[in-house]
């Protein structure tokens, strides 16, 4: 994997750290409502998915952090295989979000577009 793409997948993987620990931690915060969209009387009704979707994020930083680690100092093939997945997964749930909530569109684009480049970046420079 080059270190163009490695570089952005790590990227990728602090960013789902980061949004996952606010997802889990933070979503009831008017702070982020933007992001969030979550007004404070629907924050016991969001509090599970809200719980769950940050869970997935950092399930998916790990994995990529994992990825990484492989491609470097273990089983590359292997590595190479799970930073792609967890990205390419990225890419397509930044378009679902879109689908499903037009108002997120600046966080669609978050979501998938780091993760994207470094699927294009693979196929391009590999």
């Amino acid at each position: 994997m080059n270190l163009l793409s490695q570089l952005l997948a790590g990227l990728t993987a602090l960013t789902l750290l980061s949004v996952g620990t606010l997802e889990i931690f933070f979503h009831g915060d008017q702070r982020f409502h933007r992001f969030f969209l979550i007004k404070p009387p629907d924050v016991a009704a969001v509090r599970m998915w809200a719980m769950n979707v940050g869970a997935y994020n950092i399930v998916y930083g790990i994995g990529i952090a994992v990825g990484l680690w492989m491609v470097n100092f273990g089983n590359a093939d292997g590595g190479v295989a799970i930073v792609l997945f967890c990205c390419a997964s990225h890419v397509f749930l930044g378009f679902w979000l879109w689908v499903t909530e037009r108002r997120l569109l600046t966080s669609a684009i978050g979501q998938a577009l780091i993760p994207g480049l470094v699927v294009l970046f693979y196929l391009l420079l590999h």
